[in-house]
């Protein structure tokens, strides 16, 4: 079914890439610094000084907002997060970081987006809308792998990085099927569990395929959270159960004809005719520094808040 073809080429920032996403950094720290000096629940903190004015190169509150919209628009990305049917009280705190971490993640990947391409893309265009897909896949994995922003190297440690060229051949009505097994291999899904994730698989592939050109491949990145029971609590004869937050990420490079393929899997010539699908693949997983997310969840949200007018459940939406 899959088999490893040449060596996919290494996702490394470049040193530009990297002063970007350092840029980043600084315009929410400052968004940040603000919200710690204004907001009510830190009146009884020790108090801190105004915060000076904002580091050159950020974007407003409007052109923010509208690389969020474009996101809805264009899908190039997806947060994924499963959800107990009855969570307890430490998965719900949990949850509740799993968003606002997932919110960060998406003002510093927008911020990343404006600052290398000041001009707006008009998504209306297909070949702009394409290059918005691919940076904003890109932006995200250098937020969430590279080490560069400090303060998610910190909510979220960094862990090697597997990468794989993958070779599907397979007929267009099991593709999905297949994708996903090999995407969330090992995570025990159930029918019903990869039913709702090809319907989302279908969503992109479809949104994918509208927007791109013939000639280029188009990226995606996937956030996968869940929680996950400690080793050692919450079985028989072991302490009270303890929970964590875990996070998969997914980098994916497929190539245009394979989009294609994946976004016509429902079509009336599906049936049996066999496809080659093509895709790069670079995994991360890693387990949230869920103290070190709690300690700054209200100011992150704050800032958040007062950078676009959303609360952070607003901003998932955009995101998911």
């Amino acid at each position: 079914m899959s088999a490893i073809v040449t060596p996919p080429p290494k996702i490394t920032a470049t040193p530009d890439e990297v002063a970007t996403l350092q840029r980043a950094e600084q315009h929410f720290d400052h968004a940040m610094a603000r919200a710690r000096h204004s907001t009510v629940d830190h009146l009884l903190a020790p108090a801190t000084p105004e915060p000076e004015g904002a580091p050159p190169g950020a974007p407003d509150n409007t052109h923010l907002n509208d690389i969020l919209n474009h996101v809805v628009e264009t899908k190039p990305t997806t947060s994924l997060v499963t959800v107990p049917a009855a969570p307890s009280p430490q998965e719900y705190d949990l949850l509740a970081q799993l968003q606002t971490l997932d919110s960060y993640v998406s003002i510093l990947t927008a911020y990343c987006v404006y600052n290398e391409h000041r001009d707006a893309y008009d998504v209306t265009d297909k070949e702009q809308a394409s290059a918005f897909i691919r940076a904003v896949a890109k932006w995200r994995n250098y937020v969430m792998t590279g080490g560069a922003v400090k303060a998610l190297a910190a909510y979220l440690p960094s862990s090697a990085i597997s990468e794989q060229n993958e070779h599907l051949t397979v007929t267009r009505a099991s593709l999905h099927l297949e994708l996903l097994n090999l995407l969330f291999k090992g995570f025990g899904f159930g029918p019903q569990q990869l039913n709702q994730l090809d319907a989302i698989l279908t969503e992109v592939a479809n949104t994918a395929a509208s927007f791109s050109q013939t000639s280029l491949g188009l990226d995606h990145f996937l956030s996968y959270y869940y929680i996950e029971t400690v080793q050692g609590t919450g079985g028989k004869d072991q302490p009270p159960a303890v929970y964590q937050g875990k996070l998969r990420l997914f980098y994916i490079r497929i190539q245009q004809s394979s989009w294609q393929a994946a976004a016509s899997k429902g079509s009336s010539h599906a049936g049996a005719e066999h496809l080659d699908f093509w895709m790069t693949d670079y995994q991360m997983d890693t387990t949230v520094a869920s103290a070190v997310v709690a300690r700054d969840m209200a100011t992150i949200n704050d800032a958040i808040k007062t950078l676009t007018g959303k609360d952070k459940a607003a901003i998932n939406k955009l995101w998911t």
